[in-house]
């Protein structure tokens, strides 16, 4: 009989040593929240003394704000009847349910300054000291929750900021086209993130002329589109320097300067580049391409052409290694220029867009708008990969040429350009 007394001493000795040093806040309280038992760590998340605690309820023993504040007892303040706590013990109590981890945001007063607390809360129905009485355990989630608050508003803050920079993105696309109808245009950027490394557009330098350019930088995000909107202020900062002396704006003259300027051992990136100067009068079109995917011309008489010149990526220190073209276009003619987001976009199956789908779907679309032209090859893409998430930015340009010619300063009169 004495072994098993000092056994039982012993259990009830080692189960008050566990009680004492578990890492959450435990108690034992009544069905009005009274405390009858507790442990050290409740005493140290509230900061409170054993005195201040034991017989009290659970408000006036934590130092909720609404008890402070109102002067009232736990139980009969304002908010009790939305209080967490309560309605948890009380599930525990009434319907013998147990409550695991329910979640309570709650201000308490702790050395007389109010302190928010985040406080996962479990409850059992217990017998203690021949009552029926609540376990009540207490994680303390503070830390936890705090950090992951200041995550999220980090978050909102950067996707604002990402919203931000797709603005100032798109803002850079082309946006006017002259009035007269020397050219439609219609286009197509899709990034697959909020911003991306693709970016073009088309300027109008002298009355006749247009040039125009695509550049795709290698990755995705921010550091790409940086990259992008670098390379197109460059591209204006030259052409506004550059006058209307005859060579400046040939597109061998443009990758050759753009070449020199974004090396890689600077800007640890690279990209691909093509661009093109079209003379309205004369009726040509030149062009430079930067390993670029290559543009498709179609004939008005219905010919699909390719204008495949290869050259030298930007970045990788090629030196004067880039050519240009010439070719002639004619009234209906119409240009198509694209990233290899749309080559590289998958199927179901993995496999790729590639160029034969897109030259394929170009022959049975040629005879349309160049808005039809855009429309129709961005839906084959989706179709094509089936509701897929883009691997990569899409971007497409088309322009026509409508023969009909300029005399007037493009950049006085301009009309919207055609988007989607």
């Amino acid at each position: 009989m004495e072994t098993h007394f000092n056994d039982l001493r012993e259990s009830n000795e080692f189960l008050n040593l566990l009680f004492n040093h578990m890492n959450s806040a435990v108690l034992i309280a009544d069905e009005n929240l009274r405390i009858h038992h507790f442990n050290d760590t409740f005493l140290t998340l509230f900061s409170k003394s054993k005195e201040n605690v034991l017989v009290k309820k659970f408000g006036g023993a934590s130092g909720c704000v609404f008890s402070v504040r109102e002067n009232k007892a736990c139980g009969e303040t304002s908010h009790c009847e939305r209080c967490v706590i309560r309605r948890a013990a009380l599930q525990t109590m009434v319907e013998k349910v147990p409550v695991d981890k329910m979640r309570m945001e709650r201000t308490f007063y702790i050395d007389g300054k109010p302190t928010t607390k985040y406080l996962d809360i479990s409850t059992r129905h217990i017998s203690f000291q021949g009552r029926k009485m609540i376990l009540v355990i207490l994680y303390d989630v503070t830390e936890i929750e705090t950090k992951k608050l200041e995550l999220q508003a980090k978050q909102i803050q950067l996707d604002n900021d990402l919203n931000a920079a797709a603005g100032i993105q798109r803002s850079l696309l082309p946006q006017y086209l002259p009035s007269d109808g020397a050219a439609q245009i219609a286009w197509h950027f899709e990034p697959c993130r909020q911003i991306g490394g693709d970016i073009f557009n088309i300027h109008f330098p002298e009355k006749n002329l247009i040039d125009l350019y695509m550049l795709d930088v290698c990755g995705h995000g921010v550091s790409a589109a940086l990259i992008a909107v670098s390379v197109s202020q460059f591209l204006q900062t030259a052409r506004s320097t550059a006058g209307k002396e005859s060579g400046l704006h040939s597109p061998r003259t443009i990758l050759d300067s753009i070449e020199k300027a974004y090396p890689f051992e600077r800007f640890d990136t690279y990209f691909t580049m093509i661009y093109m100067t079209i003379d309205l009068l004369a009726g040509t079109l030149k062009y430079g391409s930067a390993g670029h995917p290559p543009p498709v011309l179609l004939r008005s008489e219905g010919d699909l052409e390719v204008l495949d010149l290869h050259g030298p990526v930007i970045g990788f220190g090629a030196g004067n290694a880039f050519e240009e073209r010439e070719v002639k276009v004619a009234q209906g003619d119409k240009i198509v220029l694209y990233t290899d987001g749309i080559l590289e976009a998958y199927g179901p199956t993995g496999e790729l867009y590639g160029k034969k789908r897109l030259y394929k779907a170009l022959k049975k679309c040629r005879k349309g708008s160049v808005k039809e032209i855009v429309d129709t090859i961005h839906s084959d893409v989706k179709n094509f990969s089936q509701a897929r998430e883009l691997d990569d930015d899409i971007s497409i340009l088309a322009i026509e040429f409508t023969g009909q010619k300029t005399t007037r300063d493009s950049r006085e009169h301009s009309e919207p350009v055609n988007s989607s």
